[in-house]
């Protein structure tokens, strides 16, 4: 069996997460590094990118022209939409789905005029709208590069903060001081932390991996990507989505921010029989609620 992967560091540590439970099942496999576009155009924001899919696209065409047989992915950047060809064969137990803030301050003791670094429009937003709301101003500054290189401009002394998943913190067992950021209000994009696995439609390889599903995982991950087909998010648009499997509760919260700083938060918990659907009225109902709110606004 063939893996496909991105080169980086965390990309890497998450293939291996999959591997270890290939050696478990006693599949023999190889790893084939690919550079995905994302990669590529660091000198452009990710919501300035002419693809939703832009670390997914090379590894999808690949799998689809037989050269790997099956993909790792942070489960976030896969798009909603795409080849029919493909699918997510399994997700692993998913690690933490929370925002970080990396700095020398706590969220609440950011001083006046600091400088915090994040690529995501949904983190700038819930940033700004948060220090707002509390009289203290502060700068957003757009950061690329993968986890090492951010830590490395925020100790070089340009930012005060930046902003990341924790999930990739904890994988890469770094060594840095940060703040884990309440899902409310800081409500985290759908599927964040999340690693999924992606192989041709029906294929043998497919087959196999389901053997290395979690179920929890899997309906988080179902849930979210309901929300956000009713949403119409992507990196474009601050949208948060968390759904969280507890005993045998589903809690689901949906963040969705507008124009003028405006923003609806709203949770419920969800049935466990019909969970799809009634995620899905609850998105459309939040969905009605902001825009109202916007047109009174």
């Amino acid at each position: 069996m063939i893996i496909g992967t991105r080169g980086s560091k965390l990309a890497l540590l998450q293939t291996e997460k999959v591997c270890e439970r290939l050696r478990e099942l006693g599949i023999e496999y190889k790893i084939r590094i690919v550079r995905s576009s994302g990669d590529v155009m660091l000198n452009r924001s990710l919501y300035e990118m002419p693809d939703k899919g832009v670390f997914v696209k090379e590894l999808d065409v690949m799998l689809l022209d037989g050269k790997i047989d099956i993909a790792v992915h942070s489960m976030k950047d896969i798009p909603l939409e795409r080849d029919e060809r493909l699918e997510t064969a399994a997700v692993l137990p998913r690690d933490s789905p929370f925002d970080a803030l990396v700095s020398d301050y706590n969220l609440n003791d950011m001083p006046e005029g600091a400088v915090i670094g994040t690529s995501s429009v949904r983190r700038r937003f819930q940033m700004l709208n948060y220090m707002e709301e509390r009289g203290i101003k502060i700068r957003i500054e757009d950061i690329r590069g993968n986890v090492d290189t951010r830590l490395r401009k925020l100790a070089s002394g340009d930012y005060t903060g930046v902003l990341l998943a924790e999930a990739g913190l904890q994988r890469l067992q770094s060594r840095v001081n940060y703040e884990r950021l309440d899902r409310d209000p800081f409500v985290p994009s759908p599927n964040q932390g999340i690693i999924a696995v992606v192989a041709r439609k029906d294929s043998e390889e497919s087959e196999l991996l389901h053997q290395i599903e979690d179920v929890s995982t899997r309906i988080e991950a179902d849930v979210e990507n309901e929300v956000l087909k009713v949403i119409g998010g992507g990196c474009a648009l601050p949208v948060g989505v968390h759904a969280s499997c507890v005993n045998s509760s589903i809690g689901l919260s949906i963040y969705i921010g507008y124009s003028g700083k405006r923003y609806i938060l709203k949770k419920t918990v969800l049935p466990n029989e019909g969970y799809l659907e009634a995620a899905r009225k609850f998105a459309i109902e939040s969905v009605d609620e902001g825009l109202k709110e916007q047109e009174q606004g």
